[in-house]
């Protein structure tokens, strides 16, 4: 937030009082002199956003008696939910072995007389995308965060213009949108669980990112920890080993999981809880060029139940979350959000997951 011009804050304050009818057409807004002494700014900061707001059409003013809602907003804004057009903003291209977040999106908007469109961030980038986004005639953003802390700045004026936002698989740290994600900590309590169930005292936890930079992370980090607590089973050594491949600064690949590996043999852990699929592939496969054995060696379960869990060889125990049921409440929320704007009841909302028993656990 700190690198928004003074002046921008003001913008972003009198336009969501604007659009939200606070400020109705042919009101009149504050004079200069008033905007300084309200937000405690200088009256050539005052004059710059009211510069803003005229240039943008949302005011206009009269010589000698001061500025004043347009009428054009109305149309304007009655023009943007015209469009009928969702935005659905993912981290990565579209791949149903990622999540098949869009069959369920697109199966509630069926219903509807709202379309789906899909931008991913992996060429144009996160920040780009939600800028341009912000200025778009889309209804409603279904947003899936590269992280709970990134483009804060950006993502608080949706919040402050009150642009329809859902977020799936995280929520955003400080600003409420309403958020459809899995349940994270049961998935990793259950894994974990079943690790002790069948005999595992020792067990490792690993993640790509840093745990405060994610709330499901963090989630599945805290059901992994329940899980050995209740059982008795709190080890530092392990705590240990899983703190620093939790709070590693950069993924430099191979070499990381290998040293993870040499770490889990050294200290005799036999089993880990790897934040997704994705990561607990990769270790078998590194595992297995490394002339180790999973579960021989030692056991893994993953999250996500993407395609490739089941083929592969050993097939992958996971955490099954089920992604078109989270699309479709994500577009149920959101279209609740868009309809009734300033119906702030709705809750976020938690998914159930469920344990895929394969071929990576070994009973001792």
């Amino acid at each position: 937030m700190d690198n928004i011009p003074l002046y921008q804050h003001i913008v972003i304050d009198l336009k969501a009082k604007i659009e939200s009818g606070e400020l109705k057409i042919g009101d009149k807004l504050p004079t200069e002199a008033e905007i300084s002494k309200e937000y405690n700014v200088s009256r050539i900061t005052s004059k710059r956003a009211l510069t803003e707001l005229e240039n943008a059409n949302l005011i206009y003013r009269v010589q000698g008696k001061g500025s004043f809602v347009n009428s054009v907003i109305t149309a304007n804004r009655t023009m943007e939910r015209a469009n009928k057009e969702i935005l659905l903003i993912l981290p990565f291209t579209h791949n149903s072995a990622l999540g098949d977040y869009e069959k369920g999106i697109n199966e509630y908007l069926a219903e509807t007389d709202y379309t789906l469109n899909i931008q991913s961030n992996t060429i144009v980038g996160q920040r780009k995308l939600l800028q341009t986004a912000l200025q778009s005639s889309n209804s409603g953003i279904i947003f899936y965060p590269v992280t709970s802390i990134s483009d804060l700045d950006i993502l608080y004026q949706y919040h402050l213009s009150q642009f329809p936002v859902v977020t799936m698989d995280k929520h955003i740290e400080g600003i409420p949108f309403p958020s459809v994600v899995s349940d994270n900590f049961d998935g990793a309590y259950q894994a974990t669980k079943h690790l002790i169930e069948n005999n595992h005292k020792k067990i490792a936890f690993i993640s790509s990112l840093k745990v405060e930079t994610s709330s499901s992370i963090r989630e599945r980090y805290f059901g992994y920890l329940k899980a050995l607590f209740d059982h008795n089973l709190v080890d530092n050594s392990v705590n240990d080993l899983t703190e620093r491949y939790l709070t590693h600064a950069d993924d430099d690949g191979r070499d990381f999981y290998i040293r993870f590996i040499k770490s889990v043999l050294e200290q005799g852990i036999t089993g880990i809880i790897a934040e997704n699929d994705i990561i607990a592939i990769e270790i078998i496969q590194i595992a297995k060029e490394l002339g180790l054995s999973v579960p021989d060696d030692f056991s893994i379960v993953g999250f996500d139940n993407i395609q490739l869990a089941s083929f592969i060889d050993p097939k992958l125990t996971t955490i099954s979350q089920d992604f078109g049921k989270m699309g479709g409440l994500a577009a149920k929320h959101l279209i609740q959000l868009i309809q009734n704007p300033h119906d702030h009841s709705s809750e976020n909302v938690i998914v159930p997951v469920k344990l895929i028993e394969r071929q990576t656990v070994k009973r001792l």
